[in-house]
């Protein structure tokens, strides 16, 4: 799981349970060309990686029945400036799901355990729950990664010291999906993300990601 923030970086080089998630039927995900607005295309040549077997195997595990993997990573900006470019990179699973904040709590623990055992990477505090307009009912949480760079030991020109990010991951009774969503330059100047807006980002990319079964 930790690769969910590494993807994005080298784009350019408990709770109530589930009674309290609105059950709205089955859905699946998608990758649509443009999500947001149409502000973020698909990278069509950029591979996130998506989940592995294992990674299957732990949603399934975590109480995500008949688990199918979707994965993309999108952008917005002129990729000729990389500090003007914003991407997204999306992990997804879909099947069904009685407890969706079991699943979510669950996947942030594999992300703190990934991390702590990543010499590179490590989670800010607890992942904090949102609720922006759009949600319709889900469960979201978001929570801060950051990965550190040793371009320095390499020989390369220096850079930041750490690339900061918000992980964000919503649950609904279908669908499970996890946002990267990195804004170049905030990222690679070490400025912590903001969290409520890279909720208020991931909302609105579930709704055009999701769509009924």
């Amino acid at each position: 799981m930790t690769a969910i923030a590494v993807g994005a970086y080298f784009l350019i080089g408990g709770g109530d349970g589930g009674g309290s998630v609105a059950d709205d039927g089955p859905h699946r995900l998608t990758t649509p060309a443009t999500v947001v607005d149409g502000q973020y295309k698909k990278a069509d040549d950029v591979d996130s990686g998506g989940f592995d077997n294992d990674d299957l195997k732990n949603a399934e595990k975590h109480g995500v029945k008949n688990a199918k993997d979707v994965h993309a990573d999108y952008q917005a900006g002129d990729k000729n400036n990389p500090l003007a470019m914003s991407v997204i990179n999306f992990m997804g699973v879909y099947g069904e799901i009685d407890d969706p904040e079991k699943v979510v709590d669950a996947m942030f623990a594999e992300v703190e355990k990934n991390a702590t055992s990543d010499s590179e990477g490590e989670v800010v505090g607890s992942p904090k729950a949102y609720t922006p307009s759009g949600l319709d009912g889900a469960v979201l949480k978001c929570q801060e990664m950051r990965i550190k760079d040793d371009s320095s030991d390499s020989g390369t020109p220096a850079g930041p010291s750490e690339i900061r990010m918000p992980v964000c991951i919503w649950g609904d009774h279908s669908t499970i999906g996890a946002v990267i969503h990195a804004d170049m330059a905030d990222a690679l100047s070490g400025k912590s993300p903001d969290l409520q807006k890279a909720a208020e980002l991931s909302a609105k990319f579930r709704k055009d990601v999701r769509v009924k079964a």
